[in-house]
């Protein structure tokens, strides 16, 4: 993701932080696509794959709180797509 973009994912995981559902959907806009293809290479099919994605943007509103803003929002976004490994299903973990 080139600084521009990383630097948006910031903006908004500070903003959802705060409890904006448009900056949740401007995320989603902006890194759904790398995280589906990330997850689709962990997953045997495409709808486990988007369904996986769901878990991760509720982990993402859930945990968004949590978020140290800085250069590194995509790190911080890829390891909510880690999930709870005694399930084995990314984003359901608390």
């Amino acid at each position: 993701m080139p600084g521009r973009a990383s630097a948006r994912a910031d903006d908004l995981l500070v903003l959802i932080a705060h409890g904006s559902t448009k900056a949740l959907a401007a995320l989603y806009d902006l890194v759904a696509p790398l995280l589906l293809a990330l997850l689709r290479s962990r997953h045997c099919t495409v709808d486990q794959a988007k369904d996986a994605l769901v878990g991760v943007f509720a982990r993402i509103w859930r945990t968004a709180p949590n978020y140290s803003p800085g250069p590194h929002a995509l790190d911080w976004i890829i390891d909510q797509t880690q999930g709870d490994a005694s399930t084995g299903v990314p984003g359901r973990a608390a």
